[in-house]
């Protein structure tokens, strides 16, 4: 969602029209009818324009649960390799589907199709992976000899924030404990 507060921030400075237009095709995504606008009942009207980009940003995640059929696992990464020296060579190739090609699928879609809905799923895709693609872990995996068919972009490697916490993998700490506004040198052993 962060990605979408900051591509607001920056339409509202530099371009404020923008986002009348791109609130007119998110209000026409499959989910605004029944789950966006209650969310933004909630919401004070004047931020109703930020709440409604951060909803369409956190969607491609909440389809997972809620309508599998729309899931696209593949797109929310690309498990570059990061090969350290001294490591195998037997270093996997990248997946032919992955967020680079979603990326390019979603634009194209925006921009030739006249399906006013595929657009908005289309738009909303690409909030959420702007996101993604900025999230280390979203990018590249590690091969070592530990990890000869690499991590999984941080799934495969456990961490703890404190002796006395659970671990987790590296990813959900990124994805989770990093980004999220309690920071893990202020927590309590």
């Amino acid at each position: 969602m962060l990605s979408a507060i900051i591509t607001y921030q920056v339409l509202r400075q530099e371009s404020p029209q923008s986002i009348e237009k791109v609130k007119a095709v998110l209000e026409k995504h499959p989910w605004y009818a029944n789950q966006w606008q209650a969310r933004l009942q909630d919401v004070p009207v004047g931020d109703h324009g930020l709440a409604l980009f951060m909803q369409a940003a956190r969607w491609a995640d909440d389809v997972r649960i809620q309508e599998k059929a729309q899931n696209r696992p593949r797109w929310h990464y690309i498990n570059l390799p990061f090969k350290p020296e001294g490591q195998p060579v037997n270093v996997q190739a990248r997946e032919p589907v992955n967020i680079l090609t979603a990326m390019a699928e979603n634009e194209s879609i925006l921009k030739n199709q006249n399906d006013i809905e595929r657009k908005a799923t289309a738009l909303a895709w690409l909030f959420h992976l702007v996101g993604d693609i900025h999230q280390p872990l979203h990018t590249a995996q590690i091969f070592t000899v530990d990890y000869p068919n690499g991590d999984r972009g941080g799934n495969e490697i456990c961490v703890r924030v404190t002796q006395a916490e659970q671990p987790m993998d590296l990813h959900r700490f990124w994805d989770g404990v990093i980004t999220s506004s309690v920071s893990p040198q202020n927590r309590q052993p």
